[in-house]
Order: C-alpha cells, then sequence, then structure tokens
C-alpha cells in the first residue's frame, strides 16, 4: 500500500512533478516484478481541496493505466478523517505500507499519529515539516498542543538545526525496545528551512534513505546547505595536519566509533552498523575508522 495523504493537484505551476505523479514514474521500473509475483499494489491518493483533487483525477488519468497491475483511489477528505479510514487497511497482516505525509504545517503528525504509524509491522513513512515556523512561532499555542518541544531549547537552537531537535523530539516517543529508525534531510529554499523526517522499521530501509542523503550531501548526509557552517571547500587541505578538512559531524562520528571499539562497548560488526546506521552514517564511513584502527 502507497498511501499520500496530502497529494496535492499531481504538479506545481511550474509543472513540477508532485508526490502522486513521481509514484506512478516510480512503478514503471518494477511492473513486470510486480505481475510476476502477483503482487496486490494499492495507491491511494487524498487531497482534501475538491479542486485541486479533479486536477489530479485528470493528470493521473493522462498516464494511460488501463491493465496496469494496481489499483488506485481517489479521496478529497480531510487528513484525520483519511488517516481514520485507512487505519485498518495499514495495519492488516502480510501488506507493506509506505506513507507520506507532506502536510502543509506541523499539527497533523501529533504524537498519537506517529505512535500509531511506528507499531504497524513493515510500514516506512516519509513526512514534511516547516522548520522555519516552529522556530518563529515556538511559543504560540498551535506549536506546543502538536508537538512538545521546549521553548527554550528552540530558542537556543540556529533557525537552521531546529530539524534535529524535532527528530530528538521523534526518537523520544520510541519505545526502547522498538525496532524503528528515523534520519532527518534539511532542505533550504529561500530563507526558510523545511525538514523531511524517513522511518522504517526495517534497517534495510533506513540505510537505503542515508545512502540517498549522501549522494545528495556528500559531506554530511543531512542537508541541500551547509547545516553546520563548516565553510569547507573541496579539496581544501588542513594548514597544521595536512588531511582533508572534514566536517565537525563527520569529526565527532569517527572520534565516537574508535573510543567505543577500543574500550569495546562495541565488540561486533553488527553491534558497529547499528551504531554507524543510527548516528546517520553508511558503512563505508564505519570502515575508514576500521582501517585506521587496524593501520
Amino acid at each position: 500500500n502507497i498511501y499520500d495523504f496530502f497529494a496535492g493537484p499531481g504538479s506545481d505551476k511550474t509543472g513540477i512533478k508532485g508526490t502522486p505523479l513521481l509514484i506512478l514514474d516510480e512503478l514503471e521500473a518494477y511492473l513486470e516484478t510486480i505481475d510476476e509475483k502477483q503482487l496486490n499494489v494499492n495507491l491511494y491518493f487524498n487531497e482534501f481541496d475538491t479542486n485541486k483533487c479533479e486536477e489530479l483525477k485528470q493528470k493521473v488519468g493522462n498516464y494511460n493505466l488501463d491493465n496496469k497491475p494496481y489499483n488506485i483511489e481517489f479521496d478529497s477528505l480531510d487528513f484525520k478523517e483519511a488517516f481514520n479510514k485507512k487505519g485498518l487497511s495499514m495495519a492488516k497482516p502480510n501488506v507493506a505500507n509506505l506513507v507520506f505525509l507532506d502536510q502543509n504545517g506541523i499539527r497533523h503528525i501529533s504524537e498519537e499519529v506517529f505512535k500509531y504509524l511506528i507499531d504497524i509491522k513493515r510500514t516506512d513513512f516519509l513526512f514534511f515539516i516547516s522548520s522555519s515556523t516552529i522556530k518563529r512561532f515556538c511559543d504560540h499555542p498551535n506549536i506546543i498542543q502538536h508537538i512538545n518541544l521546549s521553548i527554550e531549547e528552540v530558542e537556543k537552537k540556529p533557525y537552521h538545526q531546529i530539524h534535529r531537535l524535532i527528530l530528538d523530539y521523534y526518537q523520544s516517543l520510541i519505545p526502547a525496545n522498538k525496532e524503528l529508525y528515523l534520519a532527518p534531510f534539511s532542505l533550504k529554499k529561500g530563507a526558510n528551512v523545511y525538514g523531511l523526517i524517513f522511518g522504517s522499521s526495517h534497517v534495510l530501509g533506513i540505510e537505503k534513505f542515508l545512502t540517498t542523503c549522501w549522494k545528495l550531501d556528500p559531506e554530511r548526509g543531512e542537508a541541500n546547505f551547509d547545516i553546520d557552517n563548516d565553510n569547507i571547500q573541496e579539496g581544501q587541505f588542513d594548514m597544521f595536519s595536512g588531511e582533508l578538512h572534514k566536517p565537525k559531524k563527520v569529526e565527532i562520528f569517527e572520534t565516537e566509533l574508535a573510543e567505543k571499539i577500543i574500550n569495546q562497548t562495541l565488540k561486533t560488526d553488527k553491534e558497529i552498523y547499528l551504531f554507524t546506521i543510527t548516528n546517520g552514517f553508511l558503512p563505508s564511513h564505519a570502515k575508514v575508522v576500521i582501517k585506521s584502527l587496524v593501520d
């Protein structure tokens, strides 16, 4: 099941495709596999604005979907109503879910919705948060009501790092014994910063997301801008060490990983792998540290 609860009209005014059309594009490569494995693929597109919903239907209709091996359902409902309507189908046994929550604001991804999503097996989700809105209006009742962040903490954080604070908040809602992985990516557009948070119930799901993040941001794997203000130029060497400059985030990870291996906090490949992934890095980053220790 693929759910988009804030589907939009299909594309923006400049013709850039929205999630529903991107989903249809991506499915093309898997049509043979879907057919061979006799999978039932269900697409659910919900757009509250009825005019935008009609526009979306027309654009989807241009895809010539006759005889394609998936079902498409459209709705024009309030998010809560749509989420409640599809909640049981998400939780059925022997299904896998991908859920998109590209909300306008922050009020829909409540603690209740988040906890419901992380309790469903075989479910990945991607949701959007306006970091700039939270920074500007952190003391507003509507913000406090939906996301329980410390006003003091928000005020201390630079606006471009608010997304990390939000990630920590959602991380705190995950029970200690729960296998659920989260990773962020921040997007700067003009003066505003927006955040994506991806969640997966399987470590390979989060590794795939992180692989994409590191392709987009080879320095930190976290943003489409210099989120830590490291001001590193490609190929720039340190004057004193003679080594290539590394972002602070990478240096901290390498130091912590080396210490945990040396003091035997991490004893196995699996423990090192999980530590690496949960800190937002890839196995290739851990290999650099291990090779250095071996040398």
